[in-house]
């Protein structure tokens, strides 16, 4: 299952990490030099994972977000450095990372690499 919690603001929210995750991720989320650098995520990176956990849950319970893009990337930015934080935040994005839609889109990476590299060879 790829549900995990966390706190912001003193509200404890779900995060389901699903297709309505991967959909807001990949329509433009992650840019290069902005979401990650040199293949490490940045703080905005790390707050549009767990944006996009929180939306996607949204949506399955049909509720109305109540917290912002802004009040993730506050939570990940003062959390970071501290060691509960920092554990809470690895947590979800390690969920995150093992979610079939992201295990999926590496498989299809990698495969779609084989093939290139195949064909390149006679």
């Amino acid at each position: 299952m790829n549900y995990t919690t966390i706190t912001i603001n003193g509200e404890k929210i779900g995060l389901k990490f699903g297709m309505a995750s991967f959909r807001y991720l990949s329509e433009g989320k992650f840019v290069e030099g902005k979401s990650f650098a040199n293949n490490q995520l940045t703080e905005i990176g790390i707050a549009h994972i767990l944006y996009s956990g929180y939306y996607n849950n949204c949506i399955i319970k049909e509720i109305d977000p109540s917290l912002n893009f802004e009040n993730f990337v506050d939570f990940v930015e003062s959390n970071i450095i501290k060691q509960d934080g920092f554990s809470e935040i690895q947590k979800a994005v390690e969920l995150w990372a093992a979610s079939d839609f992201i295990k999926s889109e590496d498989n299809s990476k990698q495969e779609e690499s084989k093939k290139k590299r195949i064909r390149g060879k006679k």
